[in-house]
């Protein structure tokens, strides 16, 4: 590789230079109070160092860095280094443009002859997916494809969420050179979903996911592939941060196909079908950025997968195996941070509290609901209370005689005891700072009415009918007029047939009686209510079926008091 072990000792001073500022400089970057450090990624959005944050500049700042990238690909033991100017502006609160042009770029392929089908290279003898085009083992230096996008925030420590999040889009423009193979000459589409978190203002965690859609040169079948990543930054409000990272692509195709002829710069055709690896970036790396938002940083990247070149069956135009994985990385720039979250001042001191006024005392008054009960019943008794100066207050009831439910409560109830007489009830509420108040009511025990037995005559029917006889209204009438006189009782119309006929006839015969004696009685005023219809049929007869003159007397409806 012409860009591998060469620039290792660049590095190396790279991050030398950043280590040695970073200690002479205070140990928290950024403008202002309101923001803290942030730096660029290659492709010029705010993040770690190809990982992208969840975060966006805020509205009219601006970023802007220049970035030397290289990375290595299997096939044909290839190398692509990129240098690439970046800008970003904050067009609205959450909103970011962010764009990268890559001012210069060049791929070095190795594998002699540049395409190979035998078996032993069937890993590396094809096509790169990202550049399929390359026909040389140089490119030379050319123009590189221009990067465009949008992020848009939704989510964001800032405003005290637990972690900040983001939409990004964004579009690969085909301004390099086709025929030198540095661009497809397609348009590349790209959708990732962005989440960072700031842990403990130490440190920067992030990661993203998302899809690819590869815009397809003539004559070539590129795949679609899930891009995804992640990293992190420490410590991320110093000066000196170290950057950490992960990132790489899954093809949904493992194969590229051709359709049309490449031949290399020796004489060799690309097959037309090559393997389409996944691909794996592991980056390091070290950036010093002063108070006023520079940065300078650098790293190395470890690409895989990787092959051995040097095994029988490759040869290559350079022996040096560690630059199939290892290339330097760089960067100059320039970020203004990103909003952080800034804590309202405290309030004002209260003014000394005035001193407090003299106490008052509360006023009650106390209610019965009713106010005469039986002996033995409840009563709901309540107290009416206020305090002028809005203290809570509390309840204490006593009665001489009686039961009280919770006498401890505004409202309860009493139950009275079997002596009849007056009973004064009281109720007492205090303030707790010494303001009582005391309101009685007194409650009317009498003894109760006594029970008055009811019964009522049978009301008999013809064989196989459910109407009323004339002598069934007098016996009704008797019933309504008792029920009237005694309005809490409640009484069972039970109906009966004799055994003639099947039970289920005489069950439904018996439902139709009692019918009828309920809607006489409700005719008359006693309310539906108070009355239940059973029918037993021929299942209780009163009296013998087996002679007629007996059974007969079976057809009847019974009228029974309801036990409560």
């Amino acid at each position: 590789m012409k860009t591998s072990l060469r620039f290792l000792g660049l590095t190396t001073l790279c991050l030398v230079l950043a280590a040695t500022a970073g200690a002479q400089t205070s140990s928290t970057t950024g403008s202002d109070e309101t923001t803290r450090p942030a730096t660029t990624t290659f492709d010029g959005d705010t993040g770690l160092w190809y990982v992208p944050t969840a975060e966006t500049l805020a509205r009219g700042a601006f970023s802007a860095s220049v970035f030397r990238a290289g990375t290595n690909y299997i096939e044909g033991f290839s190398n692509v280094s990129d240098i690439a100017g970046t800008f970003s502006y904050g067009i609205y609160r959450g909103v970011q443009l962010f764009t990268s042009f890559k001012f210069d770029t060049r791929i070095d392929r190795d594998l002699r002859p540049l395409f190979s089908s035998t078996a032993n290279a069937v890993d590396v003898g094809g096509v790169m997916p990202r550049y399929p085009l390359v026909a040389d083992g140089w490119s030379g230096d050319n123009i590189g494809d221009w990067t465009v996008g949008l992020k848009i925030n939704f989510l964001n420590e800032e405003q005290q969420k637990p972690v900040s999040a983001a939409l990004r889009a964004s579009f690969k423009i085909p301004t390099g050179d086709e025929e030198a193979g540095v661009s497809t000459g397609q348009v590349d589409t790209f959708f990732d979903f962005v989440l960072s978190k700031e842990a403990r203002q130490t440190i920067e965690l992030a990661g993203y996911g998302g899809v690819a859609v590869r815009g397809e040169p003539d004559g070539v079948s590129l795949s679609n592939g899930l891009r995804w990543g992640f990293g992190v930054g420490y410590p991320s409000r110093t000066p000196v941060r170290f950057t950490g990272e992960i990132t790489g692509e899954v093809p949904f195709d493992d194969t590229v196909t051709l359709t049309r002829t490449i031949v290399g710069f020796d004489g060799s055709r690309a097959p037309t079908s090559s393997v389409s690896h996944k691909y794996t970036g592991a980056t390091i790396g070290l950036t010093y950025q002063h108070l006023n938002g520079f940065f300078l940083g650098g790293g190395v990247t470890w690409n895989m997968p990787s092959e051995d070149r040097n095994r029988p069956g490759f040869v290559t135009d350079e022996p040096d195996e560690s630059g199939d994985f290892l290339d330097y990385q760089f960067r100059l720039g320039f970020s203004p941070g990103v909003r952080k979250y800034v804590p309202p001042p405290p309030p004002p001191p209260p003014p000394p509290p005035p001193p407090p006024p003299a106490n008052r005392p509360p006023t009650v008054t106390a209610r019965c609901e009713p106010c005469t009960v039986e002996a033995g019943r409840t009563s709901t008794v309540t107290a009416t209370a206020q305090d002028p100066d809005g203290d809570t207050l509390t309840y204490r009831w006593t009665a001489p005689s009686g039961t009280l439910q919770q006498p401890a409560d505004r409202q309860t109830l009493w139950t009275a005891s079997q002596q009849e007489g007056p009973v004064q009830l009281t109720v007492t509420v205090n303030d707790g700072k010494g303001g009582t108040a005391n309101a009685t009511t007194v409650i009317q025990v009498m003894r109760p009415p006594p029970v008055v037995e009811l019964t009522f005559e049978d009301v008999y029917f013809d064989f196989d009918r459910s109407s009323l006889r004339p002598e069934a209204l007098r016996l009704l009438d008797d019933a309504v007029a008792k029920l009237q006189a005694n309005a809490t009782r409640n009484i069972i119309i039970e109906g009966h047939t004799c055994n003639i006929g099947t039970a289920e006839y005489n069950l439904a015969l018996g439902e139709r009686r009692a019918t009828s004696v309920r809607d006489y009685l409700t005719s008359r005023g006693v309310p539906a209510g108070r009355l239940e219809i059973r029918s037993y049929g021929e299942e209780r007869p009163k009296f013998d079926n087996a002679r007629e003159e007996t059974r007969r007397l079976n057809r009847r409806a019974a009228l029974v008091v309801r036990v409560q």
